[in-house]
């Protein structure tokens, strides 16, 4: 009887991973080469990639994500999805700049508990409260304008910096202002349209110069950063099974985490990832497992593979042990193994492709 009971609470450890197994429980894990070993909880320090502050929510990457040493703006994760969005709304703002405007404003931060700028600033865009009276937008079209959320600050700096370039491209036509025509939007962005036309450029004695200065001189950086989201079809991606999973970028591995709902046990493995991703894109619901999720749809050259497809790598004798989002771009997004988090990483050797949707 006793060893029938320890069967059954080794099976419950088994199955739920990290919630079941004690520190010195060895656990298998599943390494980005497709190799697979055994390590014990003790000797974990996964980080912590989601810290929620009283200055607000500031998500953070793996550190082999490009550019993370430039923390706190790994958050640029989560809102790189509308940052391309908004950066496509004129070829003069570019994502890197609305990537570099918003590192310059409050380092990502967002929701509920960010803090007041001495102006009145409120949310990821500083906006004030007159200032989003006047131009805030409901830029993921849910019927509300939320100043401290991700993509209606965004999408309203978009459009408030486009309009904004228009305005400096007729001034500079009039030869009523000198200076580049990005650099004299950005400091209208900050101080206003009035003062950059009484400065006759960029204002030199004002906040606006170091605004404008941060904001260029982080671009290079952001345009290196964005890169694993250089969608081949940014449209088909948005509001897709791309940025269904980014939206979990940063949240741990947990082996057995997450389904059609969302995570569970407080994160994702490779195939609960995929399985929310898909069915909150679609409404279609895969199988549970790697190997089952292989049988469905048809496997392409993985050349051929697009935004959504599904990558399965890790081969054994029962199929893929593992299973990832492609986004373009030679990248994918995963939950890869235990002690990591869900991020965007080069796909490895040996995977193969499947369309599903």
């Amino acid at each position: 009887m006793a060893v029938g009971v320890l069967a059954i609470t080794m099976s419950i450890a088994t199955a739920l991973g990290v919630m079941g197994a004690t520190l010195g429980t060895p656990v298998p894990v599943e390494k980005e080469d497709g190799q697979r070993t055994e390590i014990s909880l003790a000797a974990w320090n996964g980080p912590a990639r989601m810290q929620d502050t009283a200055d607000g929510i500031v998500p953070s990457v793996p550190s082999n994500f490009p550019g993370a040493a430039l923390a706190p703006v790994g958050a640029v994760a989560v809102f790189a999805p509308w940052l391309k969005k908004a950066g496509a709304l004129c070829p003069e703002v570019t994502p890197a700049v609305m990537a570099s405007l918003y590192s310059s404003k409050n380092g990502f931060k967002y929701g509920p508990g960010t803090e007041v700028s001495p102006e009145g600033g409120r949310g990821p865009g500083g906006f004030t409260t007159a200032a989003w009276t006047a131009y805030g937008k409901d830029g993921d079209g849910d019927g509300k304008m939320d100043i401290q959320g991700v993509a209606d600050p965004v999408m309203t700096s978009g459009y408030r910096l486009c309009e904004l370039v228009k305005q400096a491209q007729s001034w500079q036509q009039a030869g009523e202002v000198e200076g580049d025509t990005v650099e004299l939007a950005l400091a209208a962005y900050d101080v206003g349209p009035d003062a950059v036309r009484a400065a006759r450029g960029v204002p030199q004695d004002q906040p606006a110069a170091t605004f404008v200065s941060q904001v260029t001189s982080l671009q290079d950086s952001f345009a290196l950063m964005l890169a694993p989201f250089n969608y081949n079809n940014l449209a088909a991606a948005v509001g897709g099974v791309v940025e269904a999973g980014l939206k979990f970028l940063g949240l741990p591995y947990v082996w057995g985490g997450g389904n059609v709902n969302g995570p569970s046990m407080g994160g994702f493995d490779c195939s609960g990832l995929t399985s929310y991703a898909i069915h909150a894109a679609t409404g279609v619901t895969l199988p549970r497992t790697s190997e089952t999720q292989w049988g469905v749809g048809v496997e392409i050259p993985l050349d051929q593979a697009q935004p959504g497809d599904l990558l399965f790598g890790n081969w054994q004798a029962g199929g893929p042990g593992h299973v990832a989002i492609y986004v373009g771009n030679g990248q994918m997004l995963h939950a890869p193994t235990f002690g990591d988090v869900v991020k965007v990483g080069p796909i490895f050797a040996g995977m193969k492709a499947r369309r599903v949707i």
